[in-house]
């Protein structure tokens, strides 16, 4: 199977959104469908589903819009902000306060403290946290975040790769998620392959990014 770096996914991601206008916040839509579609629903029945500040946030977003929708017990914690948080991250923010009162933000250790509480109501995590873009070792509550979803042993399932992870290397910075599975969107990631600390299954999803794309950057290996 066929991986690439993260400079060349971010190519492609850049080039469908801004030479081919496909809105990123579909480009979301569909990887938590995609994503959606892995999950076995008869024997997952909810969700604790951990959301950071970035897109690989907003593609958890969307999928517990989603699991809201298919009537799911669904928690969502958001760990982490950012200044400039993407349309995509807010379009399916704005929609879920609609939805749910189960929005949990999650900044000092009494609340996270609140979260160890409720967590053990779920028996399912969604981790995504951080994915491709992460390029040093997290601040503030997220690594004891992390820890703890790592110490609760509750099945848990990392969007594009476990956060705290290199996409490109496979090391941690620091903390990170022991996932039990991983769906990873479009392609696979070099640093998920023969990865010691990725020792699950792991699933390739689509966005829906043409192939066309994919071809345009992967040809300049070629050069």
């Amino acid at each position: 199977m066929q991986s690439v770096r993260v400079e060349e996914m971010r190519e492609m991601e850049q080039i469908a959104i801004k030479q081919l206008e496909i809105p990123e916040v579909l480009l979301v839509e569909n990887a938590a469908l995609s994503i959606l579609r892995c999950l076995d629903l008869n024997t997952r029945h909810s969700f604790a589903v951990f959301c950071g500040p970035g897109n690989n946030g907003a593609d958890g977003l969307a999928l517990a819009r989603h699991l809201l929708g298919r009537e799911k017990k669904v928690m969502v914690y958001l760990v982490g902000e950012s200044e400039h948080p993407s349309q995509a991250w807010m379009t399916n923010y704005r929609i879920l306060q609609h939805m749910t009162q189960n929005l949990r933000r999650v900044e000092t250790l009494g609340e996270i403290e609140d979260m160890l509480q409720e967590l053990n109501a779920y028996n399912t995590v969604i981790d995504a946290l951080y994915g491709t873009g992460l390029h040093g070792a997290v601040k503030g509550v997220a690594p004891i975040v992390m820890d703890n979803i790592n110490q609760s042993r509750i099945y848990t399932i990392s969007v594009d790769v476990p956060s705290g992870l290199d996409a490109d290397t496979g090391r941690p910075y620091g903390a990170f998620i022991e996932a039990n599975e991983v769906i990873t969107i479009e392609m696979m990631k070099t640093g998920l392959e023969n990865n010691p600390y990725v020792d699950c299954p792991i699933q390739v999803v689509s966005a829906g990014l043409p192939q066309l794309v994919k071809n345009r950057v992967l040809k300049k290996r070629e050069r």
